[in-house]
C-alpha cells in the first residue's frame, strides 16, 4: 500500500473540547486555580454516569497543593491517598496506576503555561518512562511533585516525582514527553 492509498487519520473536532475535562481554563490566571478548575471539570454533573479510568480518578482521588509559574520554573504539586482501587492483591499500587497517575499531573501541571492555541488542551503521550524505585502501599499518603522542564509549540517534557508524604521518601519518577494536536472546526449538523 503506497501512502496515497493508505486511509487518513481522522481529525479531532473541537466538539472535543466542549466535554468538561478536555481542555484547561485558560481565563483563570492563578495556577492553582487553573488546575482546580481542571479537576472540577471531570466532577461535572454531566459527567457523572461516565467511568472511565482516569475519570475515577480525577473526580475522586487527586488533591492539587500548590502550582506556580516564572518565566524560569513551573511547577505543581499534588496529593493523593493509595486507595484499594489503584492497588493489586499484594497491597502495593499497581504499575498501571502509578503510571496513569504521573500521566495526569504530569499533564496537569503544563496547565498554567495554557493560552487560546498553545497547549489548551493538554495534549497526546508520545513517551512516558516510569521508574519504580520503592513499592507504593495501600492507603499510603503520596506527594506528586511535577516541573515543566520544556514546553515548545508542538512537544513538551514534564518531570514527576512521587513520594511518600510522611517520610519524603522517593517511590517513582517519570519523565513524560507529550506532543500537541490541532483540532479541525466541527463540521455542521444541519
Amino acid at each position: 500500500m503506497t501512502n496515497s492509498e493508505a486511509p487518513k487519520a481522522e481529525r479531532y473536532s473541537t466538539d472535543l473540547l466542549k466535554i468538561p475535562g478536555m481542555a484547561f481554563e485558560i481565563t483563570e490566571p492563578d495556577p492553582k486555580k487553573r488546575i482546580e478548575a481542571y479537576i472540577q471539570a471531570y466532577r461535572n454533573p454531566e459527567m457523572a454516569h461516565v467511568q472511565t479510568f482516569d475519570l475515577t480518578f480525577m473526580r475522586d482521588h487527586i488533591t492539587v497543593v500548590s502550582a506556580s509559574t516564572t518565566p524560569e520554573k513551573t511547577t505543581a504539586v499534588f496529593e493523593m491517598k493509595a486507595a484499594p482501587l489503584f492497588t493489586n492483591r499484594m497491597g502495593n499500587m499497581h504499575g498501571g496506576a502509578v503510571a496513569m497517575i504521573h500521566d495526569m499531573c504530569t499533564t496537569m501541571a503544563a496547565a498554567p503555561l495554557a493560552r487560546r492555541d498553545f497547549w489548551w488542551f493538554g495534549g497526546v503521550s508520545r513517551t512516558l518512562l516510569i521508574t519504580y524505585l520503592r513499592p507504593v502501599r495501600q492507603n499510603m499518603d503520596l506527594v506528586i511533585e511535577c516541573q515543566v522542564l520544556q514546553q515548545g509549540t508542538r512537544l513538551s517534557t514534564i518531570r514527576g516525582e512521587m513520594r511518600d508524604k510522611r517520610t519524603g521518601q522517593l517511590l517513582s519518577v517519570a519523565e513524560h514527553n507529550k506532543a500537541s494536536i490541532n483540532f479541525v472546526e466541527a463540521k455542521s449538523k444541519i
